[in-house]
């Protein structure tokens, strides 16, 4: 078992805190303590506040989340529009805090792969720094094959380790490619695809790639 995992997605609002949570609650569940880590956020930390209910742990959102803009969007525009700097550094030594503290940590993301943290800094980029495996957070409906292979391409071409793939959210029963995109992505990236409706819980037996990492 690894000590944690990353949680990226193909876009915002894809699913990756109500995915994350799951995973923590599924951890809790297990018996293993889990820790819960989003280095950046901006716009409010309710998605702290909410990895921390699912994980049952006595954290601060402020230590989940060092760092944190005010702004709702990317955490480099944030910056400049703020006129507030960071150094990647506290990112780094809460991540260690993380892994040191707990048996497994769910590391969330910030929007996609190419979200600038900074000017010459992206969501890949933190990946490539922390070593964990990746999961990919996708949506159901129409557009998600595109979406989803271009993320697990640009992955494969940074040499991360995909653990799998999973798919969120509510179908729309009017959407027909619903029924049949979680099995074509499955057969063309040949990676575990997991769909996860709305309110189901992840059977951690059933999924052991989530926390092996394939």
């Amino acid at each position: 078992m690894h000590k944690g995992i990353f949680i990226t997605a193909t876009d915002t609002e894809a699913g990756k805190t109500y995915v994350s949570c799951k995973i923590a609650e599924a951890l809790k569940k297990s018996g293993l303590a889990c820790g819960v880590f989003k280095p950046f956020s901006t716009g409010s930390r309710d998605d702290a506040e909410a990895l921390i209910k699912a994980a049952g742990i006595d954290e601060k959102p402020e230590t989940v989340t060092p760092v944190f803009f005010k702004t709702p969007m990317s955490p480099y525009g944030a910056s400049l529009l703020e006129k507030k700097s960071f150094d990647l550094k506290t990112a780094d030594k809460m991540f260690k805090y993380f892994l040191n503290k707990y048996d497994f940590t769910v590391v969330e993301g910030v929007g996609g792969l190419l979200v600038p943290l900074k000017q010459n800094f992206f969501v890949n980029d933190l990946i490539r720094r922390f070593h964990l495996p990746v999961i990919v957070v996708a949506r159901f409906g129409l557009g998600t094959i595109n979406h989803t292979l271009l993320t697990v391409d640009k992955l494969r071409r940074d040499k991360a380790k995909i653990a799998g793939i999973i798919m969120s959210g509510r179908k729309n029963p009017k959407d027909i490619s619903a029924k049949s995109n979680a099995s074509i992505i499955k057969k063309v990236t040949k990676l575990p695809v997991l769909e996860l409706g709305w309110n189901e819980n992840i059977d951690l037996k059933k999924n052991k790639w989530i926390v092996n990492g394939r």
